[in-house]
């Protein structure tokens, strides 16, 4: 690596906290009317402090992919790029917290419950978030990538991300996941942004496998991916609860809120869904 690769990634690095700030002052702007968010996060409310962390580092993961092109080695070109990216990232962000509050949390008032200190809700939106940052990352990455092209994944992966939540409460609605998170059941929490997360990172191999091509097998690889993975993701949860997390079904760590239980079983399935995307790949 050169001095120039040095000066372009300390211009991404600068970019990136500029994007940082916006981000903050919109969220501050967003929940002005319910509650000061330095105050809360000074007075140590988690549930808002998850959120923050979890908007910062999926905005981070989504303008990797702006660095994973290269560079042209035009500065003003990519300035230009890189600021016009991460706004974009921004707005991705913030539509993935609205997306959140009506459609995968819905009935519940995030903001409202965050105020509260429910870190369950806190913990969903992070899990949303990194997914969101995940799958804008994978859509921006590569020299086939666009705006057109980020634009139309990033939604594309919203509308899985609520059809994969509206499936699982529909044929798993014993385990009542989402009342759960609004009750206050950090595992709840957990598990759902384990999923999401996990379905992230499905989709991410799906993105990065269908740039290439025709529009019509971009689409048909996508689907291929996002059904499947929902499948296999199920599949391998289940193989992960009878082998790993042995000490508790998962019905009995939501009931229970097992909180120990709930974070081994997330990270085990995460790690399952990283390496399952890589033979995706």
């Amino acid at each position: 690596m050169n001095l120039n690769d040095y000066l372009f990634y300390i211009m991404y690095a600068l970019i990136y906290l500029s994007m940082g700030v916006i981000m903050k002052v919109l969220l501050d702007f967003r929940v002005l009317n319910l509650y000061d968010a330095k105050e809360q996060i000074t007075n140590n409310n988690l549930a808002v402090g998850v959120r923050r962390g979890g908007v910062q580092l999926g905005l981070a993961i989504a303008m990797i992919g702006v660095l994973s092109g290269g560079t042209s080695l035009d500065l003003q070109q990519e300035i230009t790029q890189t600021v016009g990216y991460g706004l974009l990232s921004v707005v991705f962000m913030l539509f993935s917290l609205l997306v959140t509050d009506k459609l995968v949390l819905p009935g519940i008032g995030n903001n409202e419950e965050l105020k509260k200190g429910n870190l369950a809700v806190g913990v969903v939106e992070f899990g949303a978030l990194i997914m969101t940052g995940i799958v804008a990352y994978a859509s921006i990455a590569g020299e086939d990538g666009g705006l057109l092209s980020s634009v139309s994944y990033f939604f594309a992966g919203q509308v899985a991300l609520v059809v994969l939540v509206m499936l699982y409460e529909y044929i798993f609605s014993r385990h009542q996941v989402v009342a759960r998170v609004k009750a206050g059941n950090v595992s709840a929490g957990i598990y759902l942004a384990s999923k999401l997360i996990a379905y992230g990172l499905i989709l991410q191999s799906a993105i990065l496998g269908s740039v290439t091509g025709s529009i019509e097998q971009a689409v048909y690889s996508f689907l291929a991916v996002a059904i499947g993975g929902m499948v296999i993701l199920y599949i391998f949860e289940l193989l992960i609860d009878w082998v790993i997390v042995t000490a508790s079904k998962v019905s009995d760590i939501l009931e229970r809120d097992e909180q120990a239980a709930a974070i081994q079983l997330a990270l085990a399935k995460i790690g399952m869904a990283a390496i399952l995307g890589m033979a995706i790949l």
